[in-house]
């Protein structure tokens, strides 16, 4: 009887139906922790006894150390994308699978990220809050079309939110960051135009992040980098929250270097009561929520688990 952990399951996302798991329960052992680590010995601590890590949340790290001193573990589970809060080269080494879901939460991403454009374009936020405060106000919001849209990262997501961009009446700007192939290039270039990241950020009207985290994109956007933005221009992320220096974010939206903001992911997670970026009416802040359309997690789910039987074999 092999041993699963869901390390990390809060907010609870991944066991809220028992019954998903029912297969696997018939001959393995499933320990569910409702809670987030405090950090790596409580991460070790978890999964002493794993044969396979069910890792659900991105700030939940497994290093080097952690992986070392689990020799019962065969497998990391990661329940999303992205794989940079998992050190692949000491898990390949001591021959540990790692699986991740990477098509199912395309759309649910991309969808997230438009929606909060369009919240900040349109200022819904600020006209829901002014309207609750016996207020009626008439000001002024942004169209769409002619608006250009910068999309730094060249995966999925970023065409999906390119396409729908570009559907709006939107012009594109595009930047790989990440290497693109040709076929890629020729993709995007069939409604954008592909570019550095200082074009991008010198011509766009909106800024977007899909891109993933490693060693040349921590804090990809910081003050130099706002500093070359449009002082109209607004910035979303949905990827990774160390993609921007939440301090320059904080000084470039004081200071009117850039108009907007609007974020479902931070350099901590969940927010510290006193982050100060609560206090901006500019600003727009989701609880690392954008995958989670009820349509798709159930099947996001299923997936986890496929990947989990596949490697129990």
């Amino acid at each position: 009887m092999s041993k699963i952990v869901i390390v990390d399951d809060e907010p609870q996302v991944v066991s809220y139906d028992p019954s998903l798991f029912g297969d696997l329960k018939i001959n393995h052992e499933i320990e569910v922790f409702r809670s987030l680590p405090s950090g790596s010995r409580e991460v070790l601590s978890r999964l002493r006894e794993a044969h396979t890590a069910v890792i659900t949340k991105a700030t939940t790290k497994i290093n080097n150390n952690i992986i070392e001193n689990l020799p019962n573990l065969r497998h990391i589970a990661v329940f999303g994308i992205a794989l940079d809060h998992i050190d692949l080269d000491a898990a390949n080494r001591n021959k540990i699978a790692v699986t991740n879901i990477p098509d199912i939460l395309t759309n649910s991403v991309a969808e997230h990220s438009i929606g909060l454009m369009i919240s900040l374009l349109k200022k819904i936020p600020e006209l829901d809050r002014r309207v609750r405060n016996n207020e009626w106000p008439s000001i002024e919001v942004d169209l769409f079309e002619g608006k250009t849209l910068g999309i730094v990262g060249a995966g999925a997501i970023g065409e999906k939110v390119a396409r729908i961009g570009s559907n709006l009446g939107m012009k594109i700007i595009v930047t790989p960051v990440i290497r693109m192939d040709n076929v890629r290039t020729l993709s995007f270039q069939e409604f954008g135009k592909v570019s550095d990241l200082e074009f991008l950020l010198e011509n766009s009207d909106v800024v977007t992040l899909h891109t993933r985290i490693v060693e040349e994109t921590e804090y990809l956007i910081s003050s130099e980098e706002f500093s070359r933005m449009k002082s109209n221009a607004i910035i979303i992320n949905t990827a990774r929250g160390k993609l921007i220096n939440e301090q320059a974010l904080y000084n470039s939206l004081v200071s009117g270097k850039i108009a907007g903001a609007a974020l479902d992911v931070f350099e901590q997670e969940p927010l510290s009561k006193n982050n100060q970026l609560k206090s901006l009416h500019n600003v727009i802040l989701t609880p690392h929520n954008a995958a989670n359309s009820h349509e798709i997690i159930k099947k996001s789910i299923n997936k986890l688990i496929e990947n989990i039987k596949i490697n129990l074999e």
